[in-house]
């Protein structure tokens, strides 16, 4: 009788055991360890069920049997127990594992969410920006515009712009704001302001380029600044006038030969109230092409470590000078994607070229 009994309370912990293994089984169904668990329970139940029913139908008969069968039956009704225990206490283990489970998913998805918000935002800026900037370039009789804009992320702090002062006369700048990203874009986006600001009073490149910076030095903090070339070129007299405050560009000749149009002050914003000399002028022959870039194309790093530089852009456009301006910018493009390490552009890729007829 005894041996039932303890045979049966084991029976009765293993099958306890094999309900709470398949109910864990039930909720944390995606963890394979309880599929092993609860079969190995199922068949223990099964052993000690198959025991019982072997025990009540042939008892021991011999006392060293008995004793060898009464430890046996211990073992097994202790295992059971174990096992049951084993399960009850590992439960909240679990509990708490699937709690962190869920709220670690739960923190996902709304870090999901924030990014892809900040994705639309930053679309959206993106688009903004780009309404911006010119879309198409202007078009007059003697002149052949074209340009490339390529931001290294969402937004840019590059700016380039046309202004047609009057039927002979177009007012090309360059501009670029220190970094990349939100921040230098948004100054960009007041220095745009600025600039279409004065040039609609302004006609000449030195008061244009003074109040600039006047007005861009009042609003930048200690540190930043933009530098910015500003070119006029004059259809009638046939000539072309520049300053650039820490930013220059290049002129190619008929001949293949480079001028550099250099710089003739400092950024914008660094010192307000710094008046620009008178500007520099050059003679408008045909056959010249003016390109503006702004340092993300010089300064494209290649894989031997040095920059693309104004050499290679000298001749590229000196040894092309045959194509048309859409078609050097196309080229300046491919050649500059070409010579660097990486297809993702480091800093805004900016550049605007132009053919004179």
């Amino acid at each position: 009788m005894a041996f039932t009994v303890a045979l049966g309370l084991a029976a009765l912990f293993q099958f306890a055991a094999v309900v709470l293994a398949l109910r864990l089984n039930t909720i944390y169904r995606r963890r394979f360890a309880w599929l092993f668990i609860s079969g190995a329970g199922i068949l223990m139940a099964l052993w000690i069920g198959a025991s019982l029913v072997d025990t009540i139908r042939h008892p021991p008969e011999s006392i060293t049997w008995e004793l060898t069968f009464w430890i046996q039956t211990l073992a097994t009704l202790l295992t059971s127990i174990l096992f049951f225990a084993g399960i009850v206490t590992i439960e909240p283990l679990f509990k708490e594992n699937e709690a962190a489970r869920q709220l670690l998913a739960s923190e996902n998805a709304q870090l999901n969410r924030e990014v892809q918000h900040s994705r639309e935002e930053m679309q959206l800026a993106h688009r903004v920006q780009a309404n911006l900037l010119p879309h198409t370039a202007p078009r007059l009789t003697g002149l052949d515009i074209a340009f490339l804009s390529r931001p290294a992320e969402w937004t840019s702090g590059d700016y380039f712009d046309f202004v047609q002062t009057d039927p002979h006369s177009l007012l090309v700048t360059v501009a670029d704001v220190c970094g990349h990203g939100l921040g230098p874009a948004l100054l960009m986006t007041t220095a745009r302001s600025y600039f279409r600001g004065i040039a609609r009073t302004q006609e000449h490149v030195r008061p244009i380029l003074t109040t600039w910076n006047s007005e861009i030095g009042e609003d930048v903090e200690t540190g930043d600044f933009i530098t910015a070339l500003v070119v006029r070129i004059d259809l009638h007299q046939r000539r072309v006038e520049y300053l650039g405050a820490g930013q220059n560009g290049l002129l190619i000749q008929p001949d293949g030969t480079a001028v550099e149009m250099e710089r003739s002050g400092p950024p914008l914003g660094i010192l307000s109230d710094f008046a620009f000399p008178e500007p520099n002028w050059l003679p408008l022959e045909p056959g010249q092409i003016m390109v503006f870039c702004t340092d993300g194309i010089h300064e494209t790093l290649g894989r031997d470590g040095t920059q693309f530089g104004t050499a290679r852009i000298c001749e590229l456009i000196s040894l092309n000078q045959n194509l048309s301006a859409a078609q050097l910018v196309d080229m300046l493009d491919h050649e500059v994607s070409r010579f660097a390490t990486s297809p993702r552009p480091q800093d805004d890729l900016t550049a605007v070229i132009i053919k004179v007829a």
